[in-house]
């Protein structure tokens, strides 16, 4: 069990790793589109930040159900999980007012 729990934890480390850096890619995004005055800019931005981070978050997840050596249909659950959970974390911290 301590193992299982553990290769969840180094997926959240992951998918916590992927939110940062589009958050920090797209904040940088929304100040260059505030100076512009340009609104769609930054929604058009945070639509593609989003699109881009539910593919990675897929990819790594697929790439980390393969490596693991438990049973891979319960961590294949739980991870998608995490990518979900990670995913709604990236929209509800960056959605555009």
């Amino acid at each position: 069990m301590k193992n299982y729990q553990n290769q969840l934890d180094r997926f959240r480390v992951i998918a916590k790793k992927l939110v940062d850096e589009h958050s920090a890619e797209l904040f940088s995004s929304y100040r260059l589109s505030t100076d512009l005055g340009v609104k769609n800019m930054a929604d058009d931005a945070y639509h593609s930040h989003l699109d881009i981070l539910g593919r990675q978050l897929t990819e790594r997840a697929q790439d980390f159900i393969k490596t693991t050596r438990t049973n891979a249909d319960t961590i294949k659950t739980e991870v998608m999980g995490l990518c979900n959970k990670y995913l709604d974390l990236f929209a509800k911290l960056n959605q555009p007012e």
